[in-house]
Formats: structure tokens, sequence, C-alpha cells
């Protein structure tokens, strides 16, 4: 709850979002210490969904033309998120990893507790996040070292609880600058977040901003590494 009024008082009183229509971030990826191709986090616009304002914003990943020839990546995915509290409205999925490619369209009714996936019904009881709208909301909230949150994301129909950790704070250098970072771990119950015995690190620059500079996801036969290249911006038309 605290959280949440702190997004409100922020709009009342007329204070910014850390994020504009325009804004793209751009990102190096690598696997283990080979890179392996790019990925983008952008803000699209502005859209209505079921009657309700939204931020449009879409993630795409991609290989390089040499891993392609082992392992075409082309991921697109879509979120329409409030623009109050940054919880998920629309969420279009269209993955293409390797010989595997699924589209989804997930649209949330909140009038009528239901999630709509494809042609499947979900019921729900309230707000709920997808993986992909979560980095945008922890950009809206202060971020202390010792902090613990509690979540639950929502995703491919199944509702996953975990714990997000401010475990610290480290200086990474990238392409687009140098910048102090607090360190964000999300865990569940102890334990790796991920399928595949994973674990994951995002850090999110120390200021007003808290651009998500750099993604580790620890897998079992490596690691894959996403680090800021580029900050673009384009005025909203």
């Amino acid at each position: 709850m605290r959280i949440s009024l702190f997004i409100l008082l922020s709009i009342l009183f007329g204070q910014d979002l850390p994020f504009q229509i325009g804004e793209k971030l751009i990102y190096n990826a690598k696997f283990n210490i080979i890179p392996s191709g790019t990925a983008s986090l952008e803000v699209v616009g502005h859209d209505t969904i079921n009657g309700i304002r939204t931020f449009h914003a879409r993630f795409k990943a991609s290989t390089n033309p040499t891993l392609d020839r082992l392992y075409k990546l082309r991921d697109r995915v879509d979120i329409w998120m409030d623009e109050t509290d940054l919880f998920t409205h629309q969420l279009k999925k269209n993955i293409r990893e390797g010989n595997y490619h699924k589209k989804t369209l997930t649209t949330i009714h909140y009038e009528s507790s239901l999630a709509i996936i494809n042609a499947d019904t979900v019921t729900i009881s309230g707000p709920v996040r997808d993986p992909y709208s979560l980095f945008f909301y922890l950009r809206s909230i202060p971020l202390e070292v010792g902090q613990l949150m509690e979540f639950t994301s929502f995703e491919n129909k199944k509702f996953t609880p975990f714990q997000l950790a401010v475990t610290g704070k480290e200086t990474i250098n990238t392409q687009a600058g140098h910048f102090n970072c607090i360190v964000v771990k999300p865990f569940r119950r102890g334990e790796a977040l991920l399928k595949n015995e994973g674990d994951m690190q995002i850090w999110f620059s120390d200021d007003k901003k808290r651009l998500p500079i750099q993604i580790q996801i620890k897998l079992k036969f490596g690691s894959m590494h996403m680090k800021l290249k580029e900050i673009t911006n384009r005025k909203a038309g």
C-alpha cells in the first residue's frame, strides 16, 4: 500500500515519472563472453485499453547474424500499463526462439476480474503485473539497500509469487556512460526465480531515472548478460 501511495502522491504533486514517451534503451547481449545480439526497451506512446489510458512499452531482442545460424531469436513483447499504478492491462507476445514460435495476447478485464489469454480465461483477484511492466514499476518507486518487497507476477496464465531484495550498490561502466547503480535481486522463497535453475540480478541507476543499466541471468550452463549500450529519446508526436 505504501508504494502505491508514493506513486499517487507523485502524480498529485506534479512529479514526473522517471521515464517518458520516446525513451528507448538499447542493450548489447552476451552469452557467457560471446556477443550474441541486441535488445531494446522502449516507451512507445499512449493507448486506450478497455476505456483506460495506458502507457505502451515494447521489448525486442534478436540474435546477431552469426548466432542466427545456430539459434535464431526474434522476440517482441508489447506491454500496455496503467498510467497511474503501472499494472498490466494488455500483453502481446511474439516469440521466436530457434524452432519455437508462439504468439499470445493477454487482455485484463478488471471490471469482470478476468484475464483472457488467446482463447482461454483466468480469474484474477486484483491488479496484476507482468515481468516487463515490473521494470517500469520499479523505476517509479524509491529503492534503498536492505529493502525487501513482495510481488506476484502474472504471465502465461500463471501467477508467480516472489520477493525482491535490494542488495547493494555498484558502479557499472557501459558504452552509454558510467553509472552508480543499486542492485536488485528477485527470488522465490529463498530459491532461484527462474525455472531453469537460473538466478537474476538487475542494476538500476542510483538516480531519479532509475534506468535498468545491466541485467544478468545466471543459467545452468552459463550466463546471459545485457548491458546498456545507448539511450535515445524521441519527442512524442
